[in-house]
């Protein structure tokens, strides 16, 4: 039973899950319905959004950091896994640990430093769309760096204690 985890804490994987899908599904949609505008607006009225270019390129922005995000969380990230088929046992875990806190040292660094850039651009005014604050927009790339950092921090602790890692479809 110790490889079980507790319930409020399946509770709330799920929940972050849903809302994770929950979101990029909402941004997918506004995307797509922007985009369909524009082609209805640009070939029947003759005009367009000022603003509908550049908001497709910030919705793709998040939309790709957030299936990084998902797929850090399913395990569905690309790797390479010569280890594991070739070796067994507490050195598979070994080298599952280290590759999972390589990952959780790199995104770490790719967060701090993007937090560093969100907060020059919160300090210097800047604005995206029009007059929406650019740092707003901006901040999922340190929070989706440090959630990945996270998750593959957790990962490489699962690893050294043995317990299976857990897949999209256990939660």
């Amino acid at each position: 039973m110790a490889s079980e985890s507790p319930g409020w804490l399946t509770a709330a994987a799920r929940l972050s899950r849903r809302l994770e899908d929950s979101l990029l599904v909402l941004l997918l949609a506004a995307m797509i319905a922007i985009g369909g505008w524009q082609i209805v607006m640009r070939n029947i009225i003759g005009t367009s959004l000022s603003w509908a270019d550049e908001s497709q390129r910030l919705i793709l922005l998040w939309i790709a950091l957030l299936g990084a995000v998902a797929a850090s969380r399913d395990r569905k990230q690309l790797r390479i896994d010569l280890v594991s088929r070739y070796l067994s046992g507490l050195s598979v875990r070994f080298f599952e640990a280290l590759a999972d806190l390589l990952t959780c040292v790199v995104s770490a660094i790719i967060g701090w430093y993007s937090l560093q850039f969100v907060r020059e651009s919160f300090g210097y005014g800047d604005t995206l769309v029009s007059s929406l604050p650019a740092w707003a927009i901006q901040a999922i790339l340190p929070l989706s760096f440090f959630v990945i950092a996270w998750r593959h921090l957790l990962d490489a602790f699962l690893a050294i204690m043995g317990r299976p890692r857990e897949r999209a479809n256990n939660l």
